[in-house]
């Protein structure tokens, strides 16, 4: 049946038509805030349903599903558990990022005696399942930890702007977004140590890029000090650690000001001087450009105004 088949064009409709409805029910009965409907798709795939919900063990089920689609479901607050039919039971903290695969039976709920908070994102098509079958999303692995929790919930929501765009436009524009945000995602997840084997001067990488009073320091300084060229270093630390020697640099620095945001009381040039950025204009941009927020915003987003 091909890709223009009124029937099957037709079919796909209604079932998305189904697959909304029920979500809005929830919506009605539970404590649920949706960010985004869209049952309109382009070639490549859609972004088609985000919201943030909150339950308890009273409001949770745990009704065994597939779903049918894709989804993220990312812990906010509180615990859950968690189990699929190819990887069994675990449970899920605040930080805990959840990949569901479309015909992987699942179930998950809020722990007996807590509330759990959940941020989730419901996507599809082609692009995804060849992300799928190169091994990048794998449902070997479905959970990953993110952290800090506000930090990687600003980047979530971001993904889901479309600048004004609408109709296939704004479709498109969330499916670059989200494939954007899932590579930063699986571009640091690295154990934080040396995986065996890796060599003995992993660790050393690791807390130079991670020290402050280097944050101004080139790779290529950082790999004569490790004793490498700049591309052994680079090739090398790429190998051991899932991801490039900048983008773990950055990640570190943005988990950082992430914390300094939400746990101190210091202005945007103490915090840009404290990570060793020239100026505040250069941090603001920089964490706008990672975060989709400015320091500022996000710091307001994220911390109830005091009265």
């Amino acid at each position: 049946m091909g890709d223009n088949d009124p029937g099957a064009i037709k079919k796909e409709m209604a079932r998305m038509a189904f697959f909304l409805y029920k979500m809005v029910f929830m919506a009605a009965l539970s404590n649920f805030r949706i960010l985004l409907k869209n049952a309109e798709a382009v070639g490549v795939g859609a972004v088609r349903l985000a919201a943030i919900a909150r339950q308890s063990a009273r409001d949770s089920t745990q009704t065994e599903r597939r779903l049918g689609k894709y989804a993220l479901v990312y812990s906010l607050q509180g615990r859950c558990s968690y189990w699929d039919e190819q990887n069994g039971g675990r449970i899920l903290e605040a930080g805990d990022l959840l990949f569901l695969f479309p015909e992987i039976a699942h179930r998950y709920g809020a722990e007996p005696g807590d509330q759990w908070d959940e941020f989730f994102i419901v996507f599809d098509g082609p692009v995804f399942d060849l992300w799928r079958e190169k091994g990048l999303l794998d449902p070997r692995n479905p959970v990953i930890s993110l952290h800090p929790v506000p930090f990687w919930s600003s980047r979530l929501e971001a993904c889901l702007e479309v600048g004004g765009a609408t109709g296939k436009l704004a479709t498109l524009r969330r499916v670059c977004a989200l494939q954007s945000l899932l590579t930063d995602i699986l571009s640091i997840q690295a154990p934080s140590g040396s995986k065996p084997g890796t060599p003995p001067w992993m660790d050393r990488a690791c807390a130079l890029l991670e020290d402050i009073t280097h944050s101004s320091a080139s790779l290529d300084t950082l790999a004569r000090t490790l004793g490498l060229s700049t591309e052994t270093f680079r090739k090398k630390f790429v190998a051991a650690m899932g991801t490039s020697p900048g983008r773990y640099r950055t990640k570190k620095t943005m988990d950082r000001a992430c914390s300094l945001l939400l746990e101190t009381r210091l202005s945007g040039k103490e915090i840009a001087s404290q990570l060793g950025f020239s100026d505040e204009f250069h941090f603001s941009r920089r964490f706008k450009e990672i975060s989709g927020l400015s320091p500022s915003e996000f710091r307001r987003c994220l911390i109830p105004p005091t009265r």
